[in-house]
């Protein structure tokens, strides 16, 4: 999956500006899919949730390109089609150059109240761009009554794949946890020096877990817009009956005989 997922993203960036960040444990199975699709690997010295992983790796990244357009995706997510699912992070990413004060997320159109996930509660559409809707909440695994609730009111599932300047995500991280941003800020002028691991190491060892959506996104909604993912099947592949299910949607499908009827 992360083959994939780098497949996908090397039609938007090439690998001399995809980073991949990895766990302590996983460069011997990450290893051979990062060839020829990703130059730069961030491998955590221990685990510290998705805020603190995606900040470090947004320290890095300011530090080389601070004028940068990011794209955030994860790598357990199966999404189909392809070339029309990448077509709209490519629009996402468009939008995040033109609102650069902005972050706008992929939401994806629920067909249950997942208690899971993330629900991204909608608001006006943007003026500059009418088919990106503010974003007026974020709620991170609602109970399943919120969840139906919030289904009804016309929210998106997170996607959790985020565009934004390195300036607008650097906001959102100082809005909702400005600690761990003020020692963020004295680790950037150590990327790429001899002290930059010993100062990962540090910063790991010193802070609690982040977590990216429940700590960040969840704090700070008004940063945040929205875009709807259409005609893409999306699903997080995170818990093995989430897999189970589509590949059996997929079967069927595929089981279903095609009916042609020709014209006289």
């Amino acid at each position: 999956m992360l083959q994939h997922t780098l497949d996908r993203m090397n039609k938007l960036t090439p690998a001399s500006r995809t980073m991949t960040v990895i766990g302590t444990h996983h460069g011997e199975f990450a290893a051979p899919q990062l060839v020829g699709r990703c130059d730069h690997v961030f491998r955590q010295p221990s685990s510290r949730d998705t805020g603190m992983a995606l900040y470090v790796a947004l320290a890095m990244i300011k530090r080389w390109t601070p004028n940068a357009i990011v794209t955030i995706t994860p790598t357990d997510h199966y999404v189909a089609p392809s070339a029309k699912y990448v077509d709209q992070v490519r629009a996402a990413r468009s939008v995040a150059a033109r609102m650069r004060d902005k972050i706008i997320i992929l939401g994806a159109t629920p067909s249950e109240p997942d208690p899971e996930l993330g629900y991204l509660s909608l608001g006006a559409p943007l003026t500059e761009v009418p088919q990106v809707r503010q974003v007026n909440g974020f709620v991170e695994k609602p109970s399943v009554a919120l969840a139906t609730e919030l289904n009804t009111q016309g929210a998106l599932w997170n996607t959790m794949v985020t565009c934004g300047s390195v300036e607008a995500l650097w906001e959102l991280g100082r809005a909702a946890d400005p600690r761990l941003i003020d020692i963020l800020e004295s680790f950037v002028p150590l990327v790429g020096t001899a002290d930059e691991q010993d100062a990962i190491e540090y910063i790991y060892r010193a802070y609690l877990p982040v977590s990216f959506s429940r700590d960040m996104l969840e704090r700070a909604p008004e940063r945040l817009a929205a875009m709807e993912l259409e005609g893409v099947e999306w699903s997080d592949w995170g818990r093995p009956e989430r897999i189970e299910t589509v590949l059996a949607i997929r079967r069927s499908k595929a089981l279903v005989p095609t009916t042609r009827i020709s014209a006289p």
